[in-house]
Parts: structure tokens; sequence; C-alpha cells
């Protein structure tokens, strides 16, 4: 039985479809005044094909630039503690707000040749960055890196550190971890920020005039010719309006599901891990996994204090209500908690100096914590290959370890 939608009270629906109407309009505007007829010749016209080569190159190489210096940006602000960070953020956010000609002024007294930076890159590796190429990717950085940046951090804020805490105690050093499971998990706010990153520099016009000049084959974008092209053609203006319009419905129809993770991506994710074809199964009388069994003495201070004593091949179970500590301490044995510190021996090795993924200690987290961007396959793998076995080994292994335990 289906429900009735709710109505919208008259006090809301009619404000909201004014704003729906205010925004429609201009759009409406640019279609009813293009001069269908000569769009193609307004667009194979060879200023505006000039433009538009010089467009896709700037906003590419900004782009470029943006994952480059961003990506890490964004990960610091998203996962680190430290002084200045809401000054950072800050600074981030910036550009956002800035009016696109005092980004422009600010460029220009921070890389002109007589700015700060300016004289300085002209002089020993003869870079000038003003009324040049190069000063109009810097442009379109300055303004468009805060979209990937804000979009990828706030990505980064809603992954659960578990699954790169599980990584790790896998023996994946953070690098890897980083790569394998951090960046495929926030993949769809990464494309987001990078397709919203690329439209901006693409339309890029105030800080770009005012800092690279509007010269043809230089430095003049397809936003810059739209504005000559106002004073002097305004049916070829609409008409290069209109292909960059186009661009940008485009850009954000391609964000809506397959780049924003909506349940449809999900589903299409899902579907593909879940027919990854599975090894043969693995041959009678496997091989025995090889054990390496070690003592271990734990001395834990902070939340939890205890000293803890077991030889090698120990069962321990910790038993305790909620909030005893329980998986502080499994995470101080770990290395992973500020609140509380194990002094740890495994064997004859002092590993309290060790980071996580150096200690040779796994865990499997209370909820559980499978890669779910991974085959069961692949996680099952996942430590062996972190550990530089070959994939193919590892591969193996863990089919035969599925297969035994019925679940390949």
């Amino acid at each position: 039985m289906n429900r009735p939608r709710p109505r919208a009270p008259i006090v809301l629906a009619l404000p909201a479809l004014l704003a729906v109407a205010f925004l429609l309009l201009p759009l409406a505007g640019i279609l009813a005044r293009t001069s269908w007829g000569e769009l193609g010749g307004h667009l194979t016209s060879e200023p505006t094909t000039q433009a538009l080569t010089l467009s896709l190159i700037v906003s590419g190489w900004a782009l470029v630039l943006s994952l480059v210096l961003g990506v890490p940006l964004a990960w610091l602000l998203a996962r680190v503690d430290f002084p200045g960070k809401v000054f950072v953020r800050s600074l981030v956010l910036l550009p956002m707000v800035l009016p696109p000609t005092v980004g422009g002024v600010a460029l220009l007294l921070g890389f002109g040749r007589r700015g700060l930076l300016g004289p300085w890159l002209e002089d020993w590796f003869g870079i000038t960055l003003p009324f040049h190429t190069s000063g109009a990717v810097l442009a379109a950085t300055f303004v468009a890196m805060p979209f990937l940046v804000i979009s990828l951090e706030g990505a980064l804020g809603g992954l659960r550190p578990r699954y790169e805490e599980t990584a790790a105690s896998l023996g994946a050093s953070p690098v890897r971890v980083f790569f394998t499971v951090t960046l495929p998990m926030v993949a769809p706010g990464l494309a987001a920020g990078a397709a919203l990153t690329w439209a901006r520099a693409l339309g890029e016009f105030g800080a770009t005039i005012t800092f690279a000049g509007n010269l043809p084959g230089t430095t003049q974008t397809l936003p810059l010719q739209v504005y000559l092209l106002l004073q002097d053609s305004p049916e070829a203006a609409t008409s290069v309006s209109l292909l960059l319009l186009v661009i940008a419905m485009a850009v954000l129809l391609a964000l809506r599901g397959r780049w924003t993770g909506t349940p449809q991506a999900r589903t299409r994710t899902r579907e593909v891990i879940d027919e990854e074809p599975l090894a043969a199964a693995a041959p009678e009388g496997a091989p025995e996994a090889v054990r390496e069994d070690w003592p271990l003495h734990a001395e834990v201070t902070g939340f939890n204090e205890l000293t803890l004593d077991a030889d090698a091949g120990t069962t321990i179970a910790v038993v305790g209500p909620n909030g005893a500590g329980k998986t502080t301490l499994l995470r101080a044995l770990l290395g992973l908690t500020p609140r509380a510190h194990a002094r740890l021996r495994l064997g004859g090795t002092d590993v309290t100096a060790l980071p996580a993924h150096r200690r040779g200690v796994a865990w499997v987290p209370q909820d559980g914590a499978l890669f779910p961007h991974l085959s069961t396959l692949a996680n099952t793998a996942y430590g062996l290959r972190a550990r530089g076995v070959p994939r193919a080994e590892a591969r193996r292994s863990a089919q035969e370890w599925l297969d035994r335990l019925g679940v390949g």
C-alpha cells in the first residue's frame, strides 16, 4: 500500500517555486537567445576552438595540481590534530569567499614580477607567471582547489578509522593503507571533488583576467572570450555561453549517482565485487599454515592498569561489562590509543616503540572491519599481500583457507 506523499505548506512551497524560477530564468534566456542556425559556426571558429583548447589545458593542469596538493592537505585536516588547524581550514575556504578579482590581485602581489615570490622565481628559475599560460593555471588552481579539499575532507571525516587500523594491524604500511584502503573507500568523494574542481577551473574568469591577462592563445580561456565577444558579437557570446552551460550540466549529471555514492551506485559496486570470479578449489591435502608462536609480556598503564604474561599458543578471554576497557586494552597492545600505554614484548623482542603495522599483532574490531571495496578473496589475502607475498601466491593461499572453512 502506497502512502500518500506529504504536501508542502504553501508558505514554503511558494518561495521554493520562486527560487527555482529565479535560477531557471537566466538559463532559459541563454536557450531562447541562442542563434541555433549559426551555433555550429560560432563554436567552430578559430578563436573559439583556440580558447576551448586552452581552457581544457588550463583546467586539466589545475586539476592535476589540485590533486597533488589538495589530497594530502585534505587528509591532514581530516586525520591529524595540529596547532593552527582552524586557521589552515579557514585559509582553504578563503578563495571560495574572496571576490575573484581580489584573488587575482593577491596572486599578482604574491607571484607577480614585483610580488613577494615573483622576482625570486624569475631570477633563479626564469619563471614568469603573469600574462603566461602558467599564470592562468595558477589562478585556476587557487580558486578551484578548495572544492577538492572540502569534498575529500568530508569524505575522510565520514570514514571510520577501524578499516585503516585493521589494515595496519595486518602489516600494511601507512602509504599502503592510504592507497589500498583509504583512497578506494573515499573514491566517490574524491571523484566528486575532482569534477567540481575541474568545472570551477574551466569557468574561472576574475582571477585569471587580473593575474594572467586576456591574451588570445596564451591566457584567453572560454570565459574570457565570452566577455570579449559580448562587446563585439553578442550572438557568438551566447553560443559560447551555451557551450559552457552544457559542460557544467554534464558534470552535475555525472556527479549524480556514479560519483556521489547514491544507493544505485553502491548497488552496482557490490554487484561487481560479488561477481568477482574465485580461483579453483584447492586440491586435497592442502599444506598446513606455518605458525609462529611467541610468548607475550605486556605492562599496561593508563585507562587500564595490568600486567599480562602468556605462553606461546595460549588463548586468553577478556570479559567484563561495557566500559570496562576491553577494547581499550586491545588497542593499547596495538599502540592505537592514547588512553592506555602498553610495554609489549613478543618473544625476545620489545615492540613497544614500533608502529602498529610492524608489531606483528593483528586484531578484529568488535563490529568487524571487512574492507567493503574488496571481494572476500581479496580481503582474505590482504594481510599476505601487505607482508610482501606475491599476488598469485597470496590469493591461492587465501582461497585454500576459504575452502577449508566452507566459505570459498
